[in-house]
């Protein structure tokens, strides 16, 4: 499968995990509760703008901290390797 074809799956996921509404959640991101329930039901893809705010309330990708680490699974940090 495609990231597109899961990512409403995803968001649902942390939402519900988080115990969190849809309202809640879409105006933590700042946008309509019609417009996320669009987008976690997999009627229509984000923008990209959209996407960022997504994952600054819900955080499902890779949520980088202020050092620059890696954050997994809470408040466990992985730094990158320089290359």
């Amino acid at each position: 499968m495609k990231l597109h074809e899961v990512y409403h799956l995803k968001i649902k996921e942390e939402r519900t995990k988080r115990k969190m509404t849809q309202k809640e959640t879409a105006e933590k991101i700042g946008i309509s509760r019609s417009y996320y329930s669009d987008i976690e039901n997999g009627r229509t893809l984000p923008s990209s703008k959209v996407l960022f705010a997504i994952n600054s309330v819900l955080p499902i990708f890779l949520p980088v901290d202020d050092a620059g680490g890696v954050q997994r699974g809470g408040d466990e940090v992985v730094q990158h390797s320089s290359r």
